[in-house]
């Protein structure tokens, strides 16, 4: 018996680059000389998408996660293709496969898990290579179109003439044999074509049109990891959990699942950053479990010498660490195609004792939070806070920031929302509500103000508009307020509490709480636990001409129920279309 290891990368990831991610990293780290192991370990690495080709198919394959006509590229379906031509060139009777990724080669390995679950291993030993890859594209099709069929309850067995002139080293009939052993991921990215919110630049790359890999755990896989980052914000880098799994059939083996998290961004989880001290936490993770449960050989020197987790190195925000001393330039730019969307995460509440912590957060999140040794170069980490029944907390929401954490985390149950104070809009004062108290636009100070606001307004209509016959909620356009239907500058919550569905796809967003109101006060429930941010309501890039902020005070009901906490679930939201205040 041999173990098959494909490692498949990250967009724009490869062994060439200076700071290499967990993905190569684990690949070189496998023990190729020991003599235990080097007949019985065999390993292929499968750079990102993104990384061969011309300049068109990189930025086309890693911006869009697509091949396209033109010229050779690396997209996500090449990829899957490649690591499955390896496997069955290599693949024996009786041989265990394992698969690694991160980010979209995460979603590179589960989609190969998927190929695998539904079509199998072909042989190809008796074909020459052209022909090779003829039968390899071909089951590949109809993978995804099988997949599709599932997806929309159409007849999931479908035709089975693509099996014809097909002989199998695994055959898909023989399911609870089906070899994939283990999948160790770093926080899996599956956001193929142009995301939601930005799906108006290009219906025909829209991400809807890519939904067709199967990265659901198959019940007969035995051992699955997943290390996911509690840090990252970007909408299109939302991460596809395992929350939905196929029913376990009688038959399938004891399933042993981890999905843990870890603190930092997308790249602090997977590697990539030349500050390694979080991902190499997140690596250590991730070989530790393969060695205790495939019994994985490493260079165990080159492990204790060269892995070096530490829970307090800086942790980054990877777009602006990419594009480094032009950040402050560039930023307005981008931000607007960002989706800033903080995850819905589990609590870390430091003063749960040890028996009582989720067994889903790793302890290197806790030991970061602990007050009396924040990471000094970035102050304390999510300081955290519950309320009792009938207790109340202010907090300050500052105008220039983009998404404020308030630290609340807010249990199932009836809170009361008010807010006073007042920020500025550049020159435009405002008031929780929105409201500027300005008698005059006229003045020449604000004038120009006015107009943008106007002009933005307009466009926020359209993209309401523009909504409503798309019946894509996440539509954003640029210099739009963010709440169309809120006014300029109003205060606005949200209770991060909606994880995200299967492949990447939130069927809604986080909860809304309105604060603007004529009254004072507004009491909300809250349906699902989840940790409160606050904003003002401007559009994005436009952010660092904001000053001041406002008290934000949140009072739990004292007839509320002390809920426990449980993990993070998708939650309807209603956003209505309505004209609104546009000032």
């Amino acid at each position: 018996m041999r173990h098959l290891i494909v490692c498949c990368d990250g967009t724009w990831n490869s062994q060439d680059q200076d700071n290499v991610t967990n993905v190569r990293r684990l690949f070189d780290v496998l023990d190729k000389t020991d003599e235990s192991y080097k007949n019985g370990q065999i390993s292929h690495y499968v750079p990102g998408i993104g990384t061969e080709g011309n300049i068109v198919s990189r930025l086309v394959g890693g911006g869009l996660g697509l091949s396209v006509g033109f010229g050779p590229g690396r997209g996500l379906d090449s990829n899957v293709q490649e690591g499955y031509h390896w496997l069955i060139t290599h693949y024996r009777e009786g041989d265990l496969i394992s698969l690694f990724g991160f980010s979209r080669g995460a979603y590179t390995a589960r989609s190969l898990a998927g190929l695998i679950a539904m079509c199998g291993l072909i042989n190809v030993s008796d074909v020459n290579e052209q022909e090779t890859w003829r039968r390899i594209r071909k089951v590949h099709r109809w993978y995804q179109s099988g997949y599709q069929r599932q997806r929309y309850g159409k007849d999931q067995d479908g035709d089975a003439r693509w099996r014809d002139g097909l002989t199998f080293r695994f055959d898909p009939i023989d399911a609870k044999n089906i070899p994939v052993h283990f999948i160790g991921v770093w926080d899996t990215v599956g956001s193929l074509g142009i995301p939601d919110p930005q799906r108006w630049l290009a219906p025909i790359f829209s991400s809807r049109h890519y939904e067709f890999n199967d990265v659901r755990l198959n019940p007969y896989v035995r051992h699955a990891r997943h290390a996911v980052a509690m840090d990252e914000r970007r909408g299109p880098f939302t991460p596809t959990l395992w929350e939905d799994v196929e029913p376990r059939p009688p038959d399938a083996p004891k399933r042993d699942v981890k999905e843990v998290w870890f603190p930092g961004s997308h790249m602090d989880v997977g590697g990539g950053h030349r500050e390694t001290g979080l991902s190499d936490g997140a690596l250590q993770w991730m070989i530790n479990e393969a060695r205790q449960t495939i019994h994985f050989g490493f260079h165990e020197t080159t492990v204790k010498q060269q892995v070096r987790p530490d829970f307090l190195d800086l942790l980054h925000d990877d777009d602006r660490s990419a594009l480094g001393w032009l950040n402050p330039v560039l930023e307005p730019l981008i931000e607007p195609f960002l989706s800033l969307r903080p995850r819905a995460v589990p609590l870390i509440d430091p003063k749960i004792d040890l028996s009582g912590r989720s067994k889903n957060v790793d302890d290197s999140v806790y030991q970061r939070q602990r007050e009396d040794t924040p990471p000094i170069a970035s102050g304390p980490y999510r300081p955290t806070r519950k309320l009792a029944g009938g207790e109340a907390q202010t907090v300050e929401v500052h105008a220039r920031q983009p998404w404020n954490e308030t630290g609340l985390y807010l249990e199932a149950g009836d809170y009361t929302f008010s807010a006073e104070g007042q920020w500025l809009d550049k020159d435009i004062p405002a008031d929780p509500d929105g409201n500027t108290g300005l008698p005059n636009w006229r003045q020449p100070a604000v004038a120009a103000e006015r107009l943008f606001r106007d002009v933005g307004t307009l466009i926020g209509e359209s993209e309401k508009l523009y909504r409503r016959l798309s019946k894509n909620k996440q539509a954003s356009f640029p210099f739009a307020r963010r709440e169309p239907d809120l006014p300029w500058m109003a205060l606005v919550c949200y209770v991060a509490n909606n994880a995200v569905s299967i492949n990447g796809k939130r069927k809604a967003d986080h909860q809304r709480i309105d604060i603007c109101s004529n009254e004072n006060k507004k009491t909300y429930h809250v349906s699902t636990p989840g940790y409160l941010y606050a904003f003002a309501n401007d559009t994005w890039g436009f952010y660092g001409n904001n000053i001041g902020s406002i008290r934000l005070t949140v009072t739990r009901n004292s007839d509320t129920q002390n809920i426990q906490n449980t993990a993070p679930v998708p939650t309807p939201m209603s956003k209505p279309f309505g004209w609104g205040n546009p000032y």
